[in-house]
């Protein structure tokens, strides 16, 4: 159920608009800011976009339940990242749902995907752009994958998503990472906090 307040009316809010789902959400919401729709992820598998008067602008769903909320970022414009317990990360259109693309990462993923906003890869022989994105699975492996755009912004088909690097951590993981310029921390449940580095040259 998801509700929205005002605090403008009665003290100490005032309530909108309220959505009932039926079903569990865990996950943190996400808000577009273009549009001001809230973006919602469902324990069964839904992933929903409100707009401002809680109305629902489309629905999708994936293959396992999800338990991480969705993840928005200006470096990767028009798409919003949901990771699934199936093993996949799925891209969806912001305003329409249209799935952009799908990676299996092999393993259940119970946090949500980071978008490093530091770093652009490009080719001075291509038009092509590419922006890294980290997930980590449950069972401790960290992936980072490699998205390809064009200069415009725009999404490449789907064979431009590919998996760059992936590292081993000693335990599960079910925090959500943090990756800025190249470097990676994540919270693990080995009682460590980790902080891990690409070292090697990125292939454009």
């Amino acid at each position: 159920m998801l509700a929205r307040f005002s605090p403008q009316k009665a003290l100490p809010f005032g309530q909108l608009w309220i959505q009932e789902f039926g079903v569990p959400i865990f996950g943190s919401l996400s808000v577009n800011p273009p549009s001001g729709n809230v973006i919602c992820c469902m324990v069964d598998g839904s992933v929903v976009a409100l707009d401002t008067e809680g109305s629902v602008v489309w629905k999708v769903s994936t293959i396992g339940p999800i338990f991480a909320g969705p993840c928005i970022s200006c470096a990767l414009p028009l798409q919003v990242l949901v990771c699934s317990r199936d093993g996949s990360v799925y891209s969806f259109d912001l305003e329409k749902g249209d799935l952009f693309w799908k990676h299996d990462v092999g393993h259940p993923i119970t946090s949500s995907a980071y978008v490093d906003e530091h770093l652009l890869l490009s080719c001075k022989d291509s038009s092509l752009s590419q922006r890294l994105v980290c997930v980590c699975s449950s069972s401790g492996s960290v992936h980072v994958l490699q998205v390809g755009l064009n200069f415009d912004g725009e999404i490449q088909p789907c064979d431009m998503v590919r998996e760059f690097a992936r590292f081993e951590l000693g335990g599960d993981v079910f925090s959500s990472p943090v990756m800025i310029g190249g470097e990676i921390f994540v919270g693990c449940r080995d009682d460590y906090v980790h902080c891990i580095r690409l070292q090697e040259e990125i292939p454009i």
